[in-house]
């Protein structure tokens, strides 16, 4: 792997991990301290962290300052999280309800599963 896309690879581990960390703080306060099911809790936490990792990975991960092709990109990367959430609920649902982990578990073996595909499509998407 040559020196960029390491550093690449690594700034998008960064980013993810904030992204991670805002996801799982949202997550374990709606759930806990508002009292909101773990599923609608990880449908809130996953719009905010959308937003932010989209940002986080145009700017910064993948360095692209051009703001030309925004949309598009923006559109595709949403159409890629909506996919990669529908597969973090259904497993997170199936991991708490029928391995009967606890949610914040189930979520982090989720997240870390999940993440190489996230990689994988985002560099498609910012590979202007």
């Amino acid at each position: 792997m040559a020196l960029a896309s390491l550093s690449q690879a690594l700034r998008f581990i960064i980013a993810g991990g904030f992204g991670v960390m805002l996801f799982c703080s949202i997550l374990y306060i709606l759930t806990e301290a508002v009292g909101m099911w773990y599923i609608a809790s990880a449908i809130i936490a996953s719009a905010v962290n959308c937003g932010s990792n989209f940002l986080l990975q145009k700017f910064w991960a993948f360095d692209r300052k051009n703001t030309n092709d925004i949309r598009r990109q923006a559109f595709k990367y949403v159409i890629m999280f909506a996919s990669l959430f529908l597969a973090n609920l259904i497993l997170l649902y199936a991991l708490v309800e029928y391995a009967h982990l606890w949610y914040v578990t189930a979520q982090a073996m989720v997240t870390i599963s999940l993440s190489a595909i996230s990689y994988l499509v985002s560099r498609r998407i910012f590979a202007n």
